[in-house]
């Protein structure tokens, strides 16, 4: 964009003294402007504000540093073209004090500042995610355990109604439930208070004035009034020409009925007219042989929809009688309100036992700052001391992400503004059709409020909406605002999808240039643009097979346009053609379809990355280690202590535990190992267990008084299993498995409990609660590859070629199926339960937010899909599978000629594919707004099958002409009994490799050390199969960067550093952050570096050596060799005349003068005292670095140093 700013964007940036609301598309460069406002702001040559003046709140903690990241590089920019300017000079330096900050951040640094005001010790800590499960767990436990002593009587009404009857899980979920939810308002306890009066209703009089009777009526009113739009559509239909004329009457008919429920004033006449509601009329069976087929189905079709529409709403809502309602509602009071004092009671106990600990969590956070920041005065909410002091200090608040705010950060933030003193300097930016964070409660309506409220002229409450896209090509716009048009409502995804929505291109794509003597692009008729919809027809395949065929669906699409078609390069300026890396693809959920996608596109030869975070609690060898940690705390668990003895630690067969077991039968497994371990059969099996006994006492010795992520290495490096894993295949991930594992047990150290046995808690907790945390990743995200990623990780990105995949997959209702139902402003809905009679039913309170939940869900499943089509730049296809597929294209057709699905269209729709579908059919199914591919199974694994049965084919031909003649297969069998009688005289050299890596040497070294040591130990190294075990499907948790991940960054930024200007922190973020602008690192790269360790290294001798020589020009990095060495210097066994081929990359070596200096960086872990152990772990390999430096260069070697980082120090060899 430049500094060409639209007319809208210059307002964002120059409009002052106001709260201003901007309402900013997708792709509308909102980060851009808002950069910019901040710039203008602190170089106002009449009124500049210092930029620590300003509190710019971000939704993530990457925003804010990408936030502060824009900022630091346009102040370089400018002190470049004006180095001599002081307040440039002073904006940079307090760039890095600023409060470019998340919420959570800012209430943080409110609690370090005004602790005083709340008797709070200011030195708490942030609860860790496992502890939290493990406090919250006791914490219930002990509240229903002191409960049930008690004895109360509507608390053990309550456990007869809703425990599931062997045991409280079920209690201290609901439990946790409503309490969780009512932390999203800023006075819980409150909240609380007015969900219990929603069942102090004693009259009928009562029930039908409440709050949610009234929001029922609404919907019984907006539901009727969209059967009375079919109605008018199907009569339309049956008096046009060939249409079912004599469907006419009862169509007539059917308006009566409908005009006769409308007519109710409250819910008691809405429920009086639906229970004496008169039957439909029975459709003519006259024959006219000119009525259209097609036609008298499309006003039957309608008709069930009129039908079907007000059955729902009688089973819904007038089941039964108002009165009859009311006593349920009665019914259910004691145990709904015994529900609401329990999670009232929890949260003050939950509260104490984190106090105790001085521990918070990030809802802690929010609701002590609002209690630092706002008093309540006469029932009023006013600021207090601290949040004036504040307002004293900020010159303007800006909120970006505002659609994602909940009621109690809109408090904190209101409550530190000026506008309680009459000088608004609110500035708040976002999208409510972005608005996709509702599972974390957040608030839309916040938005929609100001958003209704605030006008476009100048005020001091103002509005300024960016429509302009600055992403996408007009093509895809089109589809999109076609398609969003008809479906966003604003009573379904909190806006009405009008001109005022919609967005409008602000680029505009260069035309493609040829030129046949530079490339071959002229064999692409034209650039990527436009959408597509890809069906696969399902009909005859599993769910499972589905989603592989989908994703066979767009690896086929993928393979089409990777090398073929053209993308327009921002960088270059220049079309060039698609790679992979250009290529997402977008799934509502990751869990049960980003692994198929992964397995069916590598089966395809298709590069792909996914950020997946599940799997590691199932990986094998986290598995095996977790199953160790609990024998070593009881070993009297059978199922553990099996898993241990028949892994690599133990190495006993399956029939040597049968053998155990045999002579041993009425025992449990651990006691008969011990009883044959004293008087057994077998000698050698007795021994064997003898030596496993014993390793495991010395491990349950050394349990008491070694921290937890010791405990760990110490088992890994003793028994030789983590050289194990790292020898089997995809040794790096599991390797990468086993560190994290350490990480995670190092991070509960830190935590408030202590012990094996409740590390072993806390790791089955996780487990429990679906807390994965994703195997560790070991492939970096900027290769080359296809991204298969969430749509609600997309959120913010952009690429050339979209894929929005998965679409078929019906909606989460859970909110309907629950137990509870919870909402903001109508409270907590519970079923009533009959303990004698065992029936359950929901009160009408639970219906109605029932139904409240659905409406929102959908809404947020719009916006969803939003985020999703707005991600592509030049082309997006959108994928889905479905059943009877024609007969379903068929019914779904006619959206397209409408400006606007119905509301209930929109909400009874199974899935967003059938959002998209009805959106872009025009009658009869037959024509598309947006181009459809169908594929069915002989479609997608046509090629597949061809291939397998290729092989085959060949093999028959070479069968049947070996085999013309008998006496050609005699001869044949001849021959073979001949060749294969025969030796081979190289037998010797079929092991040796022509090429081998410097890395491949030095664990082929360690795996044979290891396993003469464990040979000696008596464990026997064993290799296992490929686990094969399912995957669980896990919600989404934090996702955890391996060392390897680490290393590698490290070893990338070390390439790239100036060594002459790296000696502060400071120099070394410069870099930095030059380098992620030059796109030679990534941000997260640069997350996962420690800069400390790395300025650290620069002070050291070998650091200020290597500096030095860069100053001469004679530092060399990441120099690749290969040198060829005989086979026996690998291998003393493999023939001395063969030659191997060795390379090998080496980190870092310089002169001093004729000889070298070589330097290798290293990112293992290593403790203070091991250092001879990373000696011998290198040895090998920095001897054939300085082989090759002296083959390569012809001067000595005269240092081989290794540079620890976890030591930092440098390591001489």
């Amino acid at each position: 964009m430049g500094n060409l700013w639209t007319e809208e964007q210059k307002q964002v940036i120059w409009l002052r003294n106001r709260n201003i609301l901007v309402s900013a598309a997708a792709g509308s460069g909102k980060t851009a402007v808002l950069v910019e406002r901040i710039l203008q702001k602190i170089t106002d040559r009449e009124h500049p504000v210092d930029i620590d003046r300003l509190l710019i709140v971000t939704f993530t903690r990457a925003a804010a540093a990408e936030m502060r990241e824009r900022i630091g590089l346009e102040i370089q920019k400018r002190l470049l073209a004006d180095p001599d300017n002081e307040n440039l000079q002073r904006q940079e330096t307090l760039l890095f004090h600023a409060q470019i900050t998340t919420i959570d951040s800012f209430c943080q640094s409110v609690l370090r500042t005004y602790f005083h005001l709340i008797d709070l010790d200011p030195a708490f800590s942030i609860v860790d995610e496992g502890e939290a499960k493990l406090l919250r767990r006791d914490t219930a436990e002990e509240l229903l355990e002191e409960k049930y002593r008690e004895g109360d009587t509507d608390f053990l009404q309550f456990v007869e109604c809703f425990a599931n009857g062997k045991n409280d899980e079920n209690l201290i979920e609901m439990i946790w439930q409503v309490y969780e939810f009512s932390r999203s308002h800023p006075w819980p306890e409150e909240w609380l208070e007015e969900c219990k009066k929603n069942y102090d209703i004693d009259t009928l009089e009562d029930l039908i004035s409440s709050e949610w009777m009234k929001m029922i009526c609404e919907q019984v009113d907006q539901t009727l009034n969209d059967l009375e739009m079919i109605r008018k559509e199907a009569l339309k239909v049956a008096n046009s020409p060939y249409g079912p004329w004599m469907y006419a009457d009862a169509l007539e008919q059917d308006g009566e009925i409908l005009k006769q429920l409308s007519k109710g004033n409250d819910y008691a006449e809405y429920a009086r007219r639906f229970l004496n509601i008169r039957k439909f009329a029975v459709l003519s069976r006259k024959k006219d042989e000119e009525v259209s087929d097609e036609k008298r189905e499309q006003v039957k079709l309608l008709r069930d929809q009129i039908k079907k529409g007000i059955a729902s709403l009688q089973e819904q809502y007038f089941y039964q009688s108002p009165q009859e309602m009311l006593e349920e509602l009665k019914a259910g009071k004691v145990s709904a309100q015994m529900l609401l004092m329990l999670a009232s009671e929890f949260g003050l106990r939950f509260t104490e036992k984190k106090r105790e600990r001085n521990l918070l969590d990030f809802s802690d956070l929010e609701h002590l700052a609002l209690q630092i920041l706002v008093k309540k005065e006469n029932g009023n909410m006013v600021p207090g001391e601290a949040a004036l002091a504040f307002s004293k200090q900020f010159e303007e608040i800006m909120i970006d992400e505002y659609q994602d705010s909940n009621m109690v950060q809109e408090l904190i933030l209101t409550s530190i503004s000026r506008c309680s003193m009459g000088q608004n300097n609110l500035f708040m930016v976002g999208d409510v059709k972005q608005s996709i964070y509702r599972f974390r409660l957040a608030c839309p309506e916040l938005f929609m409020e100001k958003y209704d409220t605030y006008t476009t002229e100048d005020s001091e409450n103002q509005k300024i909406e960016l429509h302009k896209n600055f992403r996408s090509r007009k093509e895809v716009l089109f589809d999109v605002n076609f398609i969003f048009r008809k479906i966003m409502h604003r009573n379904l995804g909190n806006v009405e999808y009008d001109d005022n929505a919609a967005l409008y291109a602000g680029i505009e794509f260069p035309e493609l240039v040829t030129n046949v003597e530079m490339d071959d692009l002229t064999a692409a008729k034209s650039p990527l643009s436009g959408s597509e919809i890809l069906l696969f027809d399902a009909d005859s395949v599993t769910e499972t097979n589905a989603r592989e065929a989908e994703a066979r669906m767009i690896g086929g699409q993928i393979k089409a346009i990777v090398g073929r078609e053209l993308v327009y390069d921002k960088e270059s300026r220049h079309y060039r053609k698609a790679e992979y890396r250009d290529i997402v693809i977008l799934l509502r959920s990751l869990s049960g379809w980003a692994e198929e996608f992964l397995a069916v596109l590598s089966d395809m030869g298709i590069p792909a990355y996914t950020g997946t975070r599940s799997g590691y609690f199932s990986a094998l060898e986290v598995r095996t280690v977790l199953s160790f940690l609990r024998v070593l705390d009881n070993p009297r668990q059978d199922i553990p202590f099996t898993a241990v003895l028949t892994s690599p630690i133990g190495t006993f067969a399956t029939e040597e535990l049968a053998k155990i077991r045999t002579e041993n039968p009425e025992v449990s497994y651990y006691e008969a190992c011990r009883a044959y371990e004293n008087a057994g059969s077998d000698g050698i099996l007795r021994e064997k267990l003898q030596k496993f006994f014993k390793v495991l006492e010395h491990f349950r010795s050394c349990v008491p008084y070694t921290p937890m992520h010791e405990l760990l290495w110490k088992i890994y490096e003793e028994t030789g299993y983590f050289d194990y894993v790292c020898a089997m295949p995809a040794g790096s991930q599991r390797k990468a498995n086993l560190e994290m594992l350490a990480e995670k047990a190092a991070a509960y150290e830190s935590t408030s409990y202590r012990g094996l046995f409740n590390f072993v808690r806390y790791i089955e907790n996780l487990q429990k609660y679906e807390v994965d945390f994703g195997e560790a990743s070991t492939i970096g995200e900027e290769e080359n590859t296809v991204r298969i990623m969430s749509i609600h990780k997309s959120k913010g990105l952009e690429f050339p070629v979209v894929f929005v995949a998965g679409l078929g997959k019906a909606f989460n209702r859970q909110d309907a199926r629950s137990t509870i139902a919870i909402h903001q402003n109508y409270g907590v809905g519970c079923d009533v339960v009959d303990p004698l009679l065992r029936t359950k039913a929901p009160t009408i309170l639970k219906k109605a937010i029932q139904q409240i939940l659905l409406t929102e869900s959908l809404g947020e499943e719009l916006r969803v899909l939003y985020v999703a089509v707005t991600r592509a730049k030049e082309k997006l296809y959108l994928s889905g599978s479905l059943k009877k597929m024609e007969d379903t294209l068929s019914k779904w057709s006619g959206g397209a000629g409408k400006k606007q699905l119905s509301y209930l269209e929109i909400k009874n729709a199974a899935s967003m594919l059938e959002w998209i579908l009805r959106s872009v059919l025009y009658e009869e199914g037959i024509q598309s707004e947006i181009p459809i591919r169908k594929y069915s199974v002989d479609d997608l694994y046509r090629e597949k099958l061809d291939e397998e049965n290729h092989g085959d084919t060949i093999l028959q031909q070479f069968r049947d002409h070996l085999f013309e003649k008998e006496e050609g297969y005699a001869a044949f069998l001849a021959w073979m009994t001949q060749e294969s009688a025969k030796i081979y005289p190289y037998e010797g050299r079929l092991e040796i490799q022509g090429k081998c890596s410097v890395s491949e040497i030095k664990r082929q070294s360690q795996i044979q050390e290891q396993k003469e040591e464990s040979e000696n130990q008596g464990i026997v190294l064993i290799k296992e199969p490929e686990d094969t075990a399912t995957v669980p499907k896990f919600l989404e948790a934090k996702e955890e960067k391996s060392g390897a991940v680490k290393g590698t960054a490290m070893h990338h930024v070390m390439q790239r550093l100036d060594f002459t200007a790296a000696d502060t922190v400071r120099q070394v973020e410069a870099q930095l952050l030059e380098l992620q602008k030059k796109k030679q690192i990534s941000e997260e790269e640069i997350s996962l570096l420690n800069i400390p360790a790395i300025v650290h290294f620069f002070r050291t001798d070998i650091g200020k050596r290597a500096a030095d020589a860069a100053r001469r020009g004679q530092l060399y990095r990441e120099k690749q060799f290969v040198i060829g060495v005989p086979a026996s210097d690998i291998r003393p066994q493999w023939d001395k005349e063969e030659m191997v081929l060795v390379q090998g990359i080496i980190d870092a070596w310089f002169y001093e003068g004729d000889q070298i200096v070589l330097l290798d960086y290293k990112t293992d872990r290593v403790l203070k005292g091991q250092e001879q152990k990373l000696k011998d772990r290198y040895q090998a390999q920095l001897d054939y670095y300085a082989k090759a430096l002296k083959q390569t260069t012809g001067h000595e070697v005269k240092e081989k140093i290794i540079y620890a980082f976890s030591l930092q120090e440098g390591i001489a060899l």
